[in-house]
């Protein structure tokens, strides 16, 4: 069996892990994302995906367009049996989704209907979901429309933030995946549509879209935060400098605190939400510095009356 797979993150590794697991029964082959120039010194760097497919010692190719004729040539000299769609960040026409031999399969972290599109993950968190999972489906000519095969829910974890539930979800996508090549094998998999009156949106992000509203009630605020991080950050403004807000929590403070504004004597720093809630700052980074605890922020902390967090 002939497989090709498409994919760049790190969400993919457990996927390709496990198939390259089944060598030589399976003969796997990554198609990844170009190399990017990053950090300060702007060097050129493989994306996770190709650095895990190397270091298994698989081929790997890079191509600008994987819908292009140069890519459809490289992928019909592979001839696979089976097109694999993980965390690639491309859409693919229907030229390309044809190639295969069998079916071309995306893995997709949510249960979808619910939340097509580039990040259902933060928006899960956003949104407070109890639930969501992992979803195999056809790949269609759009984005996340094409027939379900099958689903693996799982509950939210209250505290989890978005680095740990990309690792679980990615963790129970990969045997999904490889249930999906199997049963469609055995020809005991059943496509299903999807009811298209449940469907929801999930579109990617801006970088504006982390400055916090301190308007907000605080559980709205602390699952935004939960979503946000890493990228693109939940950001508020002190004394016009920039301050991103890396974990936090609601909490009871001893009294209510107007929108934004700062406590900070009772030895947490408690910033006042709508609704009359509070958020406990746990670890923040102002612009310019490292990230540090709220501890460590209050030990060079001056206290000022009537002191705030604001939009600007």
């Amino acid at each position: 069996m002939k497989i090709l797979l498409l994919a760049a993150g790190q969400f993919a590794i457990p996927t390709l892990e496990l198939i390259a697991g089944h060598r030589p029964t399976v003969e796997l082959k990554l198609f990844s994302q170009p190399d990017q120039a990053k950090g300060r010194g702007r060097k050129q760097t493989p994306t996770p995906a190709k650095e895990a497919a190397l270091n298994l010692g698989l081929e790997v190719e890079t191509p600008k367009d994987i819908n292009a004729p140069e890519s459809h040539q490289l992928i019909a000299e592979f001839a696979p049996d089976y097109l694999i769609l993980v965390d690639y960040g491309a859409k693919l026409s229907p030229e390309t989704i044809a190639l295969p031999k069998q079916a071309a399969i995306n893995l997709h972290p949510s249960l979808l209907p619910t939340y097509r599109g580039p990040a259902p993950m933060p928006w899960a968190l956003i949104n407070g979901e109890p639930m969501t999972g992992v979803t195999t489906q056809l790949i269609g000519e759009k984005i996340d429309c094409g027939n379900i095969l099958f689903q693996e829910p799982t509950f939210i974890f209250d505290h989890e933030t978005l680095p740990q539930l990309s690792r679980r979800l990615s963790i129970l996508g990969a045997p999904l995946v490889w249930r999906t090549i199997r049963e469609w094998e055995a020809a005991t998999v059943e496509p299903r549509p999807q009811d298209e009156s449940l469907a929801s949106l999930a579109p990617k992000f801006k970088k504006e879209d982390g400055l916090i509203n301190w308007q907000a009630p605080a559980e709205a605020l602390f699952n935004r935060v939960r979503g946000l991080n890493p990228w693109p950050g939940t950001y508020t403004f002190h004394h016009g400098k920039r301050v991103k807000i890396i974990e936090a929590r609601p909490v009871q403070a001893p009294h209510i605190l107007a929108p934004g504004t700062i406590l900070a004597d009772t030895g947490k720093l408690l910033v006042g939400c709508g609704q009359g809630g509070t958020l406990s700052i746990e670890r923040l980074q102002v612009a310019g510095k490292p990230s540090r605890s709220a501890g460590e922020f209050l030990r060079g902390y001056k206290a000022r009356e009537n002191d705030f967090f604001g939009t600007r």
